[in-house]
């Protein structure tokens, strides 16, 4: 056998799967609380019991990141001034400049990695968290779930928000800026998606999909 149990543990018939360290198969078991499934080659955790409560701070977070990414793309980052002249900049003026100066593609990654990918993922974790704490089939799931796993590390709001505080130490040496209240918001979303991702348990939620006939198991 390539695993080992902390503790004591019935094992079922279920199926192998891999560890996400050495790829080794490992027999899938049921554990019980305080119980994890180790892989015998590497001593990586492969498995642990994860309570269904699990999935409710996740889905909050993502709720709460949805509404903060609203705000923060409907409301003024910071105004800058210069020579008499001010200009409030929201989140795609960013995007509209580098497209007028010619640079389409880079405008073009940077609307994607730093509005679209972060409202994806928000939403795809909120959709996937709805169906699983409410253990509900709303439509779509199993293609929700295709593209959270393809646009979660495209995520990169939080790069976005050091970068704009970047770009405000470059501007105050030509002129005046002033925050407003979108960059908070801005930063509240890099806060939410952040612990989404961290707190998050993706081992969870596919064993609670697959229970719910939405993925196939292996």
């Amino acid at each position: 056998m390539n695993e080992t149990v902390a503790n004591q543990t019935v094992v079922f018939e279920g199926n192998w799967v891999a560890c996400p360290y050495c790829e080794a198969p490992c027999l899938e078991r049921e554990l019980l609380p305080g119980q994890e499934l180790i892989c015998s080659r590497c001593d990586t955790t492969v498995m642990i019991h994860i309570p269904r409560r699990s999935l409710q701070p996740p889905f909050a977070l993502s709720l709460t990141g949805l509404f903060l990414l609203l705000l923060a793309s409907t409301t003024p980052i910071l105004t800058f001034e210069v020579v008499g002249r001010s200009q409030a900049d929201y989140m795609i003026t960013g995007v509209i400049e580098l497209c007028r100066q010619g640079y389409f593609p880079i405008g073009l990654l940077v609307c994607f990695c730093g509005i679209i990918a972060p409202a994806l993922f928000l939403f795809c974790a909120f959709y996937l968290g709805f169906a699983v704490v409410l253990n509900m089939r709303p439509p779509g799931l199993s293609f929700v779930t295709t593209i959270a796993l393809a646009v979660r590390p495209w995520n990169l709001i939080p790069v976005y928000s050091i970068a704009t505080v970047v770009a405000v130490v470059k501007l105050e040496m030509l002129g005046n800026v002033a925050w407003q209240p979108g960059a908070r918001y801005i930063l509240g979303v890099a806060v939410m998606s952040i612990l989404c991702e961290q707190i998050s348990n993706r081992q969870m939620a596919i064993e609670q999909l697959k229970k719910m006939g939405i993925l196939k198991k292996e």
